[in-house]
């Protein structure tokens, strides 16, 4: 087996535990959020993801996070991260983001990395694992 590029799990058995501790965490209170940022750190705009967020499956161990509604743009600018947090905030993961119209391997894939103040935000891939 090849060195890997990044820490890496193997065993499906392994990802189902992890991914279902991380969706029931991001489930705390009402419905999590995806926030997207800026490489300074400024908050563009919030999606709001479904309650539960997404579905953890059995076969691959994947998480797919599922957003429940678009969001809007509240600052202008490029997003270079997206956070997954519960409805309080508390921030449980991070990737890059990109844009695009499938799901990217290791990002959070939305319409668009150009944000203005009201610009629709929609996600169109997050999948952990």
């Amino acid at each position: 087996m090849p060195a890997p590029g990044a820490p890496t799990f193997h065993a499906v058995n392994t990802l189902v535990p992890i991914h279902t501790a991380l969706k029931n965490l991001i489930d705390t209170g009402s419905a999590g959020l995806l926030k997207l940022y800026t490489s300074g750190d400024t908050l563009l705009g919030s999606i709001t993801l479904t309650d539960p967020c997404g579905t953890v499956h059995s076969s691959t161990g994947q998480l797919t996070i599922t957003q429940a509604s678009n969001g809007a743009g509240v600052a202008a600018g490029t997003a270079a991260y997206g956070t997954l947090t519960d409805s309080s905030g508390t921030v449980y993961f991070s990737a890059d983001t990109q844009s695009g119209t499938a799901a990217v391997a290791g990002k959070i894939v939305i319409n668009t990395l150009t944000v203005a103040i009201g610009s629709p935000l929609a996600l169109v891939s997050c999948t952990i694992g």
